[in-house]
């Protein structure tokens, strides 16, 4: 018994973190070692282990976590020892702290955070990425808005008024999303052990609040999904959530499997959505490449029906409002380039570079 609390103290826990930053350190420089014995090896032990447990749960573990946090904060303040004057408190409290810091930034590595020093995604899939010039850009936008208006024009006919309901989502979404996803990972012979969750996360607004419309929580292993999202951006989160989930840490390389696996989908619904989500990065590196030609020439030949949903779309995630965005860019700005992505928040745009490369690599006209 005293061996255990000994490895349930604090201090094993600072060790326990200090360590694993250390190793994570050394194993950027080792990503063949990452990807056979972690991303393929123990990390789809962990995926099994999340799936056949949490998965399991009616409601998204994220709550579950948070609740045992405040449980074990509590459960140490009733244990606070008498201790005399402000000084001996206040060390018994950053030592604790620093305790669960190290518990906590250990067991985020150990969960999914080593899945950062893996074999690039690109290397895998012998994709070479090549800066967009102007001409592939817009030819890129005009292809996205002719495909997208024949996928509008199978669904609704005619009809302009955005999609604003849910009435088109296929049964058992969550089910369809990920069934997409593990598809295409299995397709280019990745490892998809275990079933991924994406869960609509409740308050709506909630992560809002953060600038994020979803997250990949590795301390329960599921996709968390903002519900307050327009529902033509729900299921291409989903799928960008679920990717993180079956190992993939980039964000533009989330955002590229999210589109590779719904925009082709049989359901017109499912590729419309992850086709508007692309063609809206498209609209925006277009408008910074040439402001003029877009404001003059593209956009008055957009059809109504996409600038109907584009504008809805905007509305929506208009009626909640953001802490501190700023400070938030930063924050997740530093993380990325911590764990080895140059690029920062700048790599969510990357999907263009990835979508235009596999293009290239495949030939394949339909994407």
């Amino acid at each position: 018994m005293g061996n255990l609390k000994h490895l349930l103290s604090p201090g094993a826990w600072i060790i326990f973190g200090i360590a694993t930053l250390l190793l994570n350190f050394g194993a950027h420089y080792q990503p063949e070692f990452v990807e056979h014995w972690y991303s393929r090896g123990l990390f789809q032990l962990i995926r099994l282990g999340f799936s056949g447990s949490l998965g399991w749960l009616p409601f998204p573990a994220f709550y579950l976590f948070w609740i045992g946090v405040i449980v074990f904060w509590i459960l140490i303040y009733r244990r606070v020892p008498k201790l005399p004057g402000f000084w001996p408190k206040l060390r018994f409290w950053l030592f604790r702290l620093a305790g669960f810091a190290g518990l906590v930034v250990g067991s985020f590595f150990w969960l999914w955070g080593f899945n950062y020093a893996r074999v690039p995604f690109k290397t895998q899939l012998h994709l070479q990425l090549q800066a967009l010039d102007s001409t592939t850009l817009w030819r890129d936008l005009e292809t996205e808005t002719y495909l997208l208006d024949s996928l509008r024009t199978s669904l609704v006919g005619n009809d302009t008024a955005a999609l604003s309901d849910e009435r088109f989502w296929p049964p058992a979404t969550e089910i369809t999303v990920r069934a997409a996803v593990e598809k295409w990972l299995v397709q280019e012979k990745f490892p998809v052990h275990g079933a991924v969750r994406g869960r609509l996360l409740l308050p709506a607004g909630l992560l809002f609040k953060f600038g994020a419309s979803g997250i990949y929580w590795p301390f329960v292993g599921e996709g968390n999904v903002e519900s307050g999202l327009h529902p033509l951006r729900k299921m291409p989160a989903m799928a960008h959530e679920m990717s993180h989930g079956y190992g993939f840490c980039d964000e533009g390389v989330c955002n590229f499997i999210a589109y590779a696996a719904c925009a082709v989908h049989p359901n017109a619904y499912i590729a419309y959505c992850a086709r508007l989500s692309y063609w809206s990065m498209l609209v925006r590196a277009c408008r910074r490449n040439d402001p003029v030609r877009y404001k003059h020439e593209f956009r008055p030949t957009i059809p109504l029906g996409i600038l109907g949903d584009d504008q809805a779309i905007h509305r929506q995630q208009a009626k909640y409002s953001e802490l501190a965005p700023s400070l938030r860019y930063e924050v997740y700005d530093n993380y990325l380039k911590a764990q080895g992505i140059e690029s920062g928040m700048g790599n969510y745009d990357e999907m263009l570079l990835l979508v235009q490369a596999w293009k290239r690599a495949r030939v394949a006209p339909v994407l």
